[in-house]
C-alpha cells in the first residue's frame, strides 16, 4: 500500500526503446559491466544528475551565452532509471540504450543486489536529492545555472540512435565498415560517443557533416 499511484500512473511497452527513446538522460543500473560498458556513476552521483536534470535541466558547460537578451528557460527534461529484471540483469542492447551506468559498490565477491534492494538504494538516493534541494534552496541558489545559455542539454536516445544509423550507413558506404557485419566496428564507434557525451548542437553538427558527405558520395 502507499504507491498506488505510481501503478495507476505506469505504462507498459513492448521495448526498452519504446520506454527511453524520448528521455533527455538515462542511466542504466548494473552491478558489472557488459561487453559494452558506459561512464560510471556511484548512486549519489547518478541521483544528483537524474533529480538536477529532471527538475531544473542545469547539466552546465563552460560556455557562455552571447546574446545580450535573456534567454527562455529550456522545457523541463525526461530522464529514466532502468532496472534489469532479476535473473540476468541488463543486457549489452539495454546498456546501450543509456548515457551512463550506475553501480553499487557492494562486497567485491557478492556484487549483485536483488532488483528490490537496488531499487530501494536508488529511490533513497533520489529522495536525498529532493530534500538537500529544498533546504539549499531556501538558502542560496549556487547549483543551479546562471544563465540558460550555459545549459547543456543531451541529446534524447532516439536522437543518438538515429545518429548511430546515419554513421553506420556512412561507414558502410565509405568501405570502413563491413556491410554485412558491422557490428563489432559499431560497438567500438558507440564507445567513443559515450565517453564525449555530445550536447545536441554537437550532435546536429556531426549529423550535418555526415549529410555532406553522404551527397558527395552519392555524386560519385
Amino acid at each position: 500500500r502507499g504507491a498506488e499511484d505510481v501503478l495507476q500512473g505506469s505504462k507498459v511497452v513492448d521495448t526498452l526503446y519504446g520506454a527511453v527513446h524520448d528521455c533527455d538522460l538515462v542511466i542504466a543500473c548494473t552491478a558489472r559491466p557488459r561487453s559494452y560498458d558506459l561512464p560510471v556513476l556511484l548512486p549519489d552521483q547518478a541521483a544528483e544528475l537524474l533529480y538536477s536534470t529532471a527538475t531544473d535541466n542545469n547539466r552546465c558547460n563552460n560556455g557562455n551565452n552571447q546574446d545580450d537578451e535573456p534567454r527562455q528557460p529550456p522545457p523541463p527534461a525526461s530522464v529514466a532509471l532502468v532496472f534489469g529484471p532479476e535473473r540476468a540483469g541488463l543486457e549489452n542492447d539495454d546498456i546501450q540504450l543509456a548515457h551512463y551506468r550506475v553501480s553499487i559498490p557492494a562486497n567485491p565477491e557478492n556484487p549483485s543486489l536483488n532488483l528490490a534492494s537496488a531499487v530501494q538504494i536508488l529511490s533513497y538516493e533520489l529522495r536525498k536529492c529532493h530534500i538537500n534541494r529544498k533546504v539549499n534552496s531556501e538558502n542560496n541558489n549556487d547549483r543551479r545555472c546562471q544563465e540558460y545559455g550555459d545549459i547543456k542539454q543531451l541529446p534524447t536516445i532516439a536522437q543518438m540512435e538515429g545518429f548511430y544509423e546515419t554513421l553506420e550507413s556512412l561507414l558502410k558506404d565509405t568501405g570502413v565498415a563491413h556491410k554485412d557485419d558491422p557490428r563489432q566496428l559499431m560497438q567500438k564507434m558507440r564507445h567513443i560517443f559515450a565517453r564525449a557525451e555530445p550536447d545536441k548542437t554537437e550532435l546536429n553538427l556531426l549529423r550535418g557533416a555526415f549529410a555532406t558527405i553522404q551527397r558527395t558520395l552519392d555524386k560519385k
